[in-house]
């Protein structure tokens, strides 16, 4: 869930950016800043289905700057992968601004105040929902097909907003906790813990709970780079939960090495899927990390490009 941006993202500069600039209004009053790829030049008047992406943790911008250029991050790989074939939206994080890039990606310790307070699991589903909801009454929308795409945090997200959109016809929860991100932690930490102190690991994440909880709308405390109104909320929900929710064909993704989602909860999720009886699709990546990449070599652009075909078969 947290570091850099991972690889197999387009470098490129401001201008050439194929996506239009648009504002809604939520319901909670706000102001959401989306982005919405241009039609194919060829046909620019025929409804095409969306993809909405939803990416990782952190106040970054959608569009980060970089030392060759600005990086259009994971919306533009879905974007040149999807070929014209379907339209590619994706939010901007409330209190976060265009082109904001953070010393420590991933992250919320450079976020402003605005930032901070807004980015729980409720409100930023709350505003990729209203985002989609504008987007699929518009004529240039095939409003019959609708993905929803979330990697890591993104992944939860995605899960909550299939849930609360009917609209969404596919969904595709990737890299992310199956049971809760509670559950996660505490299985990566009796992992990476010394022999014999695997219990007293887990243990602590529970106690740091404990802690969250009694303080839970604290922007001033943080835990591995957040503060504690992220985690009090974003520790409560399973995407399971989410997922039975909706009705939403689904497609999981998941690397075996992951070290920041453990896939204990992947494989839980998947066996409670399939015996809920939902349409399922999966990939279990041997050796794969949290970005899919296996021995170094980059995967993510195949497991996005299997996610496309899927939605547009």
């Amino acid at each position: 869930m947290f570091g850099q941006v991972p690889p197999g993202v387009q470098k490129t500069d401001e201008s050439s950016i194929p996506f239009e600039r648009l504002t809604v209004k939520d319901s909670l009053g706000r102001t959401i800043t989306g982005y919405l790829s241009r039609p194919p030049k060829d046909d620019t008047d025929k409804p095409l289905p969306v993809i909405l992406f939803v990416g990782g943790s952190g106040c970054q911008s959608v569009w980060t700057r970089h030392e060759s250029g600005l990086n259009i991050g994971l919306q533009g790989l879905l974007f040149r992968l999807a070929k014209g074939r379907t339209r590619v939206l994706v939010v901007e994080k409330p209190g976060v601004k265009p082109l904001d890039t953070p010393v420590q990606m991933g992250a919320a310790t450079d976020g402003s105040r605005e930032f901070l307070e807004q980015h729980t699991l409720p409100r930023w589903a709350m505003a990729n929902a209203a985002v989609l909801e504008a987007v699929l009454a518009r004529p240039d929308i095939d409003r019959k097909r609708v993905l929803v795409v979330g990697h890591s945090e993104g992944g939860i997200v995605a899960a909550r907003v299939a849930a609360e959109v009917p609209a969404v016809t596919h969904v595709a929860p990737l890299s992310c906790s199956g049971v809760t991100q509670m559950f996660s932690l505490a299985e990566l930490a009796r992992r990476r813990a010394p022999e014999g102190q695997a219990d007293a690991a887990a243990q602590a994440v529970f106690d740091k709970w404990a802690e969250i909880l009694a303080k839970p709308d604290s922007i001033d405390d943080f835990w591995m780079g957040h503060p504690y109104r992220r985690w009090s909320t974003f520790l409560k929900s399973s995407v399971i939960d989410e997922l039975k929710r909706s009705k939403a064909k689904v497609y999981l993704a998941h690397g075996t090495a992951d070290q920041a989602d453990s896939v204990v909860g992947f494989d839980v999720m998947r066996a409670e899927l399939l015996a809920a009886g939902r349409d399922l699709t999966v990939e279990r990546i041997e050796g794969g990390d949290h970005g899919f990449a296996v021995k170094g070599q980059s995967g993510i652009s195949k497991v996005f490009g299997n996610v496309v075909e899927w939605f547009l078969r």
